[in-house]
């Protein structure tokens, strides 16, 4: 059975995956939106379960399939995202998350996935328990069938270790002639947080790494009750992200138009959509500069992380706030795949992890179904 490195980020917003095959970093985030279906009434309704763009998940021994991601979203008016649970990280949610997104990467009917995944910083200093609760959740030997394939998967998780985010993104893209003195910095903004990472070397400043409930969701959310407030109809939550990734897509120089929004059987303008979002966006991004301002205050001069190099802008939030926090950080940088960067570091760390398993020829514990996974002899990695 072939082994691979796996980088796990449960998110609020995304859950995304990043792994290596032939030596080529593959990655995809889908929604956090989970929802039971019935497959045999999707295929009724015309809905093709076999595109590489659906996932639709059933572990063998349960009787209940579920829609992930966009599916979800757009099946189901009330859709799991685990948000404001902090256990949603051990819980089967996150399972399903992580066997979806490596069986829609890895084609292999078998394989082994060594993974390391991250928690919010304040998550990670003060709650020790849920990191082993993680490995525990997540560990094991599973069989399941995605977009109701004929023959299940059968896929070992083995969680290699559980890191802070942020470390993942200096993993990947931190500079390694830096001294150990060098104190680098991440702001990652996600759907619902924001987070700050500082190390010294490879140490966490403790003093500097700090969250907030704020994000592209706060941003999402707000969009929603202005609309509902000037249109008297809600948005849907499925509306709303389309609306906000014009606006991305948007700020990014692409041509992308914004989608269109009826009330009442009238259209909305795409220039009333537009003010809508970038009034939600220019709130949340002022409140996301004015917390990474006062935790990262170094004088009385204003300093912001002037000390700090790099200071790297990370998650799905740069591309709405990088410009807002770049004025206020001139220093500030952003990897090309903001959106995995930490997922990246994850899976560079699994793979240094993996490899050094192999070498000493450490085995793989007893998973939930009991499974052996074997042995360093019969172990090949990617």
């Amino acid at each position: 059975m072939k082994w691979y490195p796996y980088g796990h980020d449960f998110g609020n917003a995304e859950i995304g995956g990043v792994t290596v095959i032939n030596g080529k970093t593959v990655s995809l985030s889908i929604p956090t939106a989970f929802a039971k279906v019935d497959t045999t009434a999707l295929r009724n309704l015309g809905v093709n379960v076999e595109q590489t763009n659906v996932h639709v998940m059933q572990f063998v021994n349960e009787e209940t399939a579920y829609a992930i991601g966009d599916l979800a979203l757009q099946q189901s008016i009330e859709v799991y995202n685990g948000r404001g649970d902090i256990q949603r990280y051990a819980s089967k949610f996150s399972l399903r998350g992580l066997l979806t997104i490596a069986a829609t990467l890895i084609p292999d009917a078998e394989f082994g996935i060594y993974v390391v995944a991250g928690l919010p910083a304040e998550t990670y200093i003060k709650n020790a328990a849920l990191r082993a609760a993680i490995k525990e959740s997540l560990d094991g030997t599973y069989l399941f069938t995605l977009n109701d394939e004929k023959t299940p998967r059968r896929v070992v998780v083995e969680v290699a270790t559980v890191v802070m985010e942020g470390a993942g993104a200096l993993i990947a893209y931190n500079d390694r002639s830096a001294n150990g003195f060098t104190e680098s910095a991440v702001i990652d903004i996600g759907g619902r947080t924001t987070d700050l990472y500082v190390a010294r070397g490879q140490v966490p400043v403790v003093e500097y790494c700090k969250g907030k409930p704020v994000g592209v969701e706060t941003a999402t959310q707000m969009l929603m009750d202005s609309f509902e407030n000037k249109y008297d109809r809600p948005l849907s939550l499925l509306e709303a992200r389309e609306i906000m990734h014009a606006h991305a897509a948007q700020a990014q120089g692409e041509i992308t138009r914004y989608p269109e929004i009826s009330s009442y059987g009238q259209t909305i303008g795409h220039y009333d959509l537009e003010r809508l979002v970038n009034e939600a966006v220019a709130q949340v991004g002022s409140e996301i500069v004015s917390f990474v301002a006062s935790a990262w205050r170094q004088s009385d001069r204003d300093a912001v992380a002037a000390s700090f190099k790099p200071v790297l802008n990370i998650g799905g939030g740069v591309y709405y706030f990088y410009s807002f926090l770049k004025k206020r950080i001139p220093h500030l940088s952003r990897p090309d795949d903001p959106s995995h960067a930490n997922c990246i570091g994850y899976c560079t760390l699994a793979g240094r992890l993996l490899i050094r398993k192999v070498q000493t020829g450490s085995t793989s514990g007893g998973t939930n179904t009991g499974s052996s996974v074997g042995n360093s002899t019969s172990m090949r990695t990617f």
